[in-house]
């Protein structure tokens, strides 16, 4: 469980250094530094409750929700923007993902961590 979220939190650092490296305009400037630092505290939350919570699962679940928020927000603004305010999504995508979709992934991934203890009669 630890190697997935390990690698749950590579693949993100990888998206969003990608992201800020070769897809921002400008390159780096201390304003995208900060929107990087920014954009990698929902990963930072679920490293927290990794190390301070008995279910693994949830920070899995935590990271994995915010992981695919972000993969939707890179696609809709880099791959198929739908208007010119698109770019807009970068600067409140790691609000949602601390607060709606990690939080909704780490219930997920706790729901399903205790249906498989359930179902194994432990």
């Amino acid at each position: 469980m630890r190697l997935t979220l390990i690698f749950t939190i590579a693949t993100a650092c990888l998206l969003h250094a990608y992201t800020y490296a070769f897809k921002a305009e400008g390159g780096w400037s201390m304003f995208a530094v900060g929107l990087f630092a920014f954009s990698l505290t929902p990963y930072v939350t679920s490293v927290i409750l990794a190390r301070f919570w008995r279910a693994p699962s949830s920070a899995l679940g935590f990271a994995a929700g915010a992981l695919i928020g972000d993969i939707f927000m890179h696609y809709s603004v880099f791959i198929a923007p739908k208007g010119s305010t698109a770019a807009l999504g970068l600067l409140f995508m790691p609000v949602w993902n601390l607060f709606l979709l990690g939080p909704l992934g780490a219930l997920i991934g706790w729901a399903c961590a205790r249906a498989v203890i359930k179902r194994s009669g432990r």
